[in-house]
């Protein structure tokens, strides 16, 4: 979908809204907004980085797949965020090193890469946001990786059933191949996991369904400190 010029974008993002300084004032009539539907990409691996971008509405996943086509998620750009990857970047230079899709129909405000240099260079208030948001993704990026790193793969997936899990007993809408990608594995050890928590009692399987039965006995296998 086409780039337009909006001011409505920032309304998401309160603590931009309260900066008044001169330089950040000026950087707002440089930002364009972009809609992109569900499944539409906002990037792809080796593309040239030349925006700033915060996300106003909907939600982006950035994930990275290897030559062997197993995809991990390394994190969402949600309503009020920038996006990690691409502010990187732009302090760094080079090109976008995953893919950014629109998990739902989603609206982007794309800030151009001088006026975001600028801005940032002479914007204490705009400076500020930066850093801290970039601040928040760079640990979550870092809890991941110990994720991946050092606990294995029913340890991920019980704490994965237990942060969806609804309290009223919904079952949770996702496929095999989707609980892959967020655990960073191959979708038969996932299908041969849940087969063990099945047989086990805990969980109960359907078609894109997943009813946790037993959350006590999920919870007993996360490791220290994230129970």
């Amino acid at each position: 979908m086409g780039v337009v010029t909006s001011g409505t974008w920032l309304s998401s993002f309160p603590d931009l809204t309260s900066i008044r300084d001169h330089f950040w004032l000026l950087a707002q009539n440089h930002v364009q907004t972009k809609s992109l539907s569900a499944g539409v990409y906002l990037y792809r691996v080796g593309d040239e980085c030349d925006h700033y971008i915060l996300v106003a509405e909907g939600c982006i996943r950035v994930s990275r797949t290897s030559r062997t086509g197993r995809e991990i998620v390394l994190h969402r750009v949600k309503v009020g965020q920038s996006c990690s990857l691409s502010t990187a970047i732009l302090f760094s230079g080079g090109r976008f090193t995953a893919d950014a899709v629109a998990e739902k129909d989603t609206h982007v405000a794309l800030l151009p890469k001088k006026s975001f240099q600028l801005a940032f260079e002479c914007s204490p208030g705009f400076r500020q946001f930066v850093c801290a948001d970039l601040g928040k993704r760079i640990i979550e990026n870092v809890m991941l990786l110990e994720d991946v790193a050092f606990f294995r793969v029913e340890m991920r997936l019980a704490q994965w059933l237990l942060k969806h899990a609804s309290e009223d007993s919904t079952p949770i809408d996702v496929s095999h191949k989707e609980l892959a990608r967020e655990l960073g594995t191959a979708r038969e050890v996932v299908g041969r996991q849940l087969k063990a928590f099945e047989g086990s009692g805990w969980v109960r399987l359907g078609r894109r369904e997943i009813h946790v039965t037993n959350r006590r006995a999920l919870k007993a296998l996360l490791p220290r400190g994230r129970k």
